[in-house]
């Protein structure tokens, strides 16, 4: 059980719901010390060591638990064990085919599963991971009802994802009280993910920084991937207080753990663009998109060539994109509306972006959303609309550049000069080159 439970705790990360921090001034994030260096970044103690390794290892996993349901079709646990092979694999995969195959195999194991078992802790991890937050909280639910209690460690993620599912409900002060209660089962990785999540989301940087540090505290517990995803996410952080030299530096140490993985290059590729080698930029991510043609690295590319004055190159690699997401929206709706609006405000129908963004806040309404849909409002000149929904994330405690600049342009277009100016200066006390020509083209790890 605690090798599940190790296994489960690395896949719900990434996914990390953002809630509430006491006692935190979020304008305060400009110290002048960094909690963690990228040169001090830690090796790791086992697990492949390259994308390729880990791809083969997963191929094997996935082969086995097809070969195990084979010999055992009626046994609820053989299905669950192949779920969890296919979602380690989607953690890799640039599409969403394994995420959908996982999402299967569980529900046949619940159906299989008699009264009072079952997958129910992958399966609320799976919904997690899809974003699919009524069924996570039925099979939380169920679980809950369970006469015989679970350790500690699954206790531990259940509250945990109780918490993510009051989040993305707009519901951050129930999020804050099920991440205390999680804490209180032992020191977890998982809820140290949060809290770095929620930091960065509130605007404080370096206590991001210094709790993905805490969520990997014993690297020799940890995979290259395990450690690479973290040095990619404090990346994030770096890129997102505009300060793309040490964002690149965190990105480099993520390819020097775990070398070969697409993600990592496209952030080296657009890390170069920043820089403005825009040329190399544009020929690594060409590469990286031809190798693992996932959808947001497409409509990075087509960013990149659009910013480089190509158009119908931009628009002939748009248009690939635009086909992807068709196809993930008919797979995983939930999963894929919100990147699906940021490619159609860019580079589709405003109008479409409108409603794929209604579609995102319905089924997760949270800060992050209403930015969305408040940006997609002011693509279609709704600038009212738009101010309302940056006003009620703002109400929910969502603190980003994205979000004040936004604002900054919503107030300029009605007039309200003074306001533009007050949200202008927020947002650049975030991220001081939030308005500077380079940060459109921010495409992979923005907020």
């Amino acid at each position: 059980m605690r090798h599940v439970m190790r296994n489960l705790r690395y896949l719900v990360l990434p996914l990390a719901a953002v809630a509430f921090l006491t006692g935190i001034e979020w304008l305060a994030n400009n110290s002048a010390e960094a909690p963690v260096s990228a040169a001090d970044w830690r090796k790791s103690g086992y697990g492949p060591a390259s994308y390729e390794a880990a791809r083969a290892q997963s191929d094997a996993e996935i082969a086995l638990g097809k070969e195990r349901v084979r010999n055992g079709r009626d046994q609820w646990l053989r299905q669950e064990s192949l779920a969890r092979g296919y979602l380690h694999r989607s953690r890799l995969s640039y599409t969403y085919d394994e995420l959908a195959a996982a999402g299967k195999a569980l529900s046949e194991a619940k159906r299989l599963a008699p009264t009072g078992s079952g997958p129910l802790l992958s399966d609320a991890v799976f919904a997690q991971m899809s974003h699919q937050l009524g069924r996570a909280e039925s099979s939380l639910t169920a679980m809950d009802a369970w006469a015989v209690k679970s350790e500690p460690s699954m206790l531990a993620e259940s509250v945990s994802l109780k918490g993510d599912i009051a989040f993305y409900r707009g519901e951050m002060g129930l999020a804050q009280s099920y991440y205390e209660k999680a804490s209180a089962y032992g020191s977890d990785a998982g809820v140290a993910y949060r809290l770095a999540i929620l930091s960065k989301a509130r605007g404080d940087f370096d206590a991001a920084i210094r709790n993905f540090a805490d969520a990997n505290p014993k690297s020799q517990a940890s995979t290259p991937f395990a450690n690479a995803s973290t040095a990619m996410h404090i990346g994030g952080v770096y890129l997102a207080r505009g300060d793309y030299a040490s964002a690149r530096e965190w990105y480099e140490t993520a390819h020097r753990l775990f070398p070969g993985y697409w993600l990592i290059e496209a952030h080296l590729a657009q890390a170069k663009a920043l820089e403005g080698d825009l040329d190399g930029a544009i020929a690594d991510m060409m590469v990286i998109a031809r190798r693992a043609p996932s959808a947001e690295i497409i409509d990075a590319l087509a960013m990149l060539l659009r910013a480089d004055g190509r158009p119908e190159e931009s628009r002939d690699w748009a248009s690939k994109a635009a086909a992807i997401w068709e196809e993930r929206l008919a797979q995983l709706p939930e999963a894929a509306y919100g990147h699906a609006v940021e490619h159609e405000i860019v580079f589709g129908s405003p109008t479409r972006a409108l409603d794929l963004a209604r579609r995102n806040l319905a089924a997760r309404p949270y800060g992050e959303s209403r930015v969305l849909l408040a940006s997609a409002l002011l693509s279609t000149g709704a600038v009212e609309g738009a101010l309302q929904q940056l006003a009620l994330a703002e109400s929910s405690g969502w603190r980003s550049a994205p979000l004040y600049a936004l604002r900054a342009r919503a107030l300029e277009l009605s007039d309200n000069g003074d306001a533009a100016k007050k949200a202008r200066a927020v947002a650049e006390t975030l991220n001081p080159r939030i308005f500077e020509p380079e940060a459109s083209l921010v495409w992979l790890s923005h907020g």
